[in-house]
């Protein structure tokens, strides 16, 4: 690399930086009374890991992450024996008479609905279909709009909301699930 001079704004600095990266070698000697102590020889390289990567740095590190993450990465939750995914969709959910909303996958199973974090690999409730006292539609205000919610009521009292883009198909398919078991 060529040392460059220029008068740069701070983004073409940032740009030049991660693109082509920077060089720092430095030799320091700590003295007291004339009397060297400590020697250090420091090397800084600094760069966009794609300017790393493309001078073989970092390259072992790289390629034992992205294994890593691709052993780790499960997409679909385990299911139960002899369950069978009915409906899954990206939505939100919330425990506490929808004041605070969490988004997931949601699935609705055989024997149970139930929402699932990809990122975790987590499951993030579930509900056994035959705990389900009552499914409601209802229409809620929800960031000053409107929206159709799902309401389920569950055996001890607890109610879960769940929002979708097709709300109503979970609806009835839900419903479906239900009276069909």
């Amino acid at each position: 690399m060529m040392p460059e001079r220029g008068e740069d704004s701070l983004v073409e600095l940032l740009d030049r930086l991660l693109n082509k990266g920077l060089v720092l070698n430095a030799d320091v000697l700590i003295t007291v009374a004339g009397v060297p102590l400590i020697g250090l020889s420091l090397r800084l390289l600094a760069a966009g890991i794609e300017t790393m990567l493309e001078y073989g740095i970092f390259e072992q590190f790289d390629q034992s992450t992205r294994a890593w993450a691709l052993e780790h990465r499960v997409t679909s939750p385990t299911l139960m024996a002899e369950e069978e995914t009915k409906m899954n969709f990206f939505g939100s959910y919330s425990k506490d008479q929808g004041k605070a909303w969490n988004y997931g996958y949601m699935y609705l199973t055989n024997r149970r609905i139930f929402g699932w974090h990809k990122a975790f690999n987590k499951i993030l409730y579930e509900i056994a279909l035959k705990d389900i006292l009552e499914v409601v539609l209802v229409t809620n205000v929800h960031e000053e709009k409107e929206r159709k919610e799902l309401c389920i009521k569950i055996n001890n009292n607890n109610v879960l909301w769940i929002h979708a883009p097709d709300i109503e198909d979970v609806h009835d398919a839900l419903i479906s699930k239900i009276y069909s078991e």
